[in-house]
């Protein structure tokens, strides 16, 4: 079996930043190079896919995927951030859970809740790694920097009430990539005038991709890894002899392309039934019939690059 390239499927705990948790697979693990398909706040936990050797090639894909989260919100007082990490705002958080209490039944949450299905943009949170300037955002807010809010367009595909307590309650979201959960926490709370906080975040999916077919960061092993045919499938022409040499040198195929309108698709080595390459349709006319965005083969090695 290869082992230089793959992808992990990871259960990411609260408490470690993505990219931390990225370095430490990846020097645990002895890997020369490990991309992400979309971080989770320090809070967070949850699925994060990660692409490593030269599968880091496919990372844009999973980025652009629909996730789903369940989300935990707790009433009483705001932070800065919308989440449990940032600083708490002023507040009476005794009055303002008496009112949660008496006002707020699961039936008018699902009511009021299903309302966000009708929002179509988002000002991305102050407090965020978003750069400025180079800068984090976060940082330039807290030192008093006033920054433009992002406004980006989203959708929200479905969302439904889990569970309600006495301090709170949680909710599962299906949301379209790039949606911050706790900017619609923060937003809620204004809407509702009740303050409130994202108190956990939970990623469930990711795509069709799903957390119990993760593993813990520290129990992710090589024969761990998933290769493309678990995780990236496409159309696929597999190559005799004499096309795989003209591929290699940059030559292109011009009959039987399969349909890969969306992502692409492969042509396969015949001998081995290995990515060759991975080429993409143009979005616009060309005079090549499709764009090679990878190609797994060193023609001056002679072999494979994973």
């Amino acid at each position: 079996m290869d082992l230089s390239s793959g992808f992990f499927f990871v259960n990411k705990p609260g408490g470690i930043t993505s990219s931390d948790l990225v370095l430490k697979i990846k020097r645990r693990l002895n890997l020369k190079s490990m991309g992400h398909t979309g971080t989770l706040d320090r809070f967070a936990e949850g699925l994060l896919i990660l692409p490593f050797g030269h599968y880091t090639a496919f990372s844009q894909i999973f980025l652009g995927k629909d996730k789903t989260y369940l989300a935990q919100v707790e009433v009483g007082h705001r932070t800065d951030s919308g989440d449990p990490d940032g600083g708490v705002e002023p507040g009476d958080e005794s009055l303002a859970l008496s009112r949660f209490r008496s006002e707020f039944t699961k039936t008018r949450l699902d009511a009021e809740l299903s309302q966000i299905l009708g929002w179509k943009s988002q000002n991305a949170p102050k407090i965020s790694a978003l750069k400025v300037g180079g800068f984090r955002q976060s940082d330039l807010v807290r030192s008093g920097v006033e920054v433009a809010e992002k406004k980006r367009s989203i959708q929200i595909h479905s969302v439904e009430i889990v569970d309600r307590n006495e301090i709170g309650f949680s909710f599962r979201v299906h949301v379209s990539s790039g949606t911050y959960i706790r900017k619609i926490v923060q937003d809620l709370s204004l809407l509702w005038d009740l303050p409130m906080h994202l108190s956990s975040l939970k990623r469930e999916t990711i795509g069709d991709y799903r957390l119990e077919w993760a593993k813990d960061g520290d129990q992710v092993e090589l024969s761990d890894k998933k290769d493309w045919r678990e995780v990236f499938p496409l159309p696929a022409r597999t190559l005799d002899n004499m096309e795989k040499k003209a591929v290699i040198h940059g030559g292109y195929l011009w009959d039987r392309l399969p349909d890969g309108a969306e992502h692409g698709f492969y042509l396969l080595d015949g001998d081995s039934d290995q990515i060759l390459a991975w080429c993409t349709y143009e979005s616009k006319p060309s005079h090549l019939p499709y764009r090679y965005r990878k190609v797994f083969f060193d023609h001056t090695r002679e072999n494979y690059v994973f």
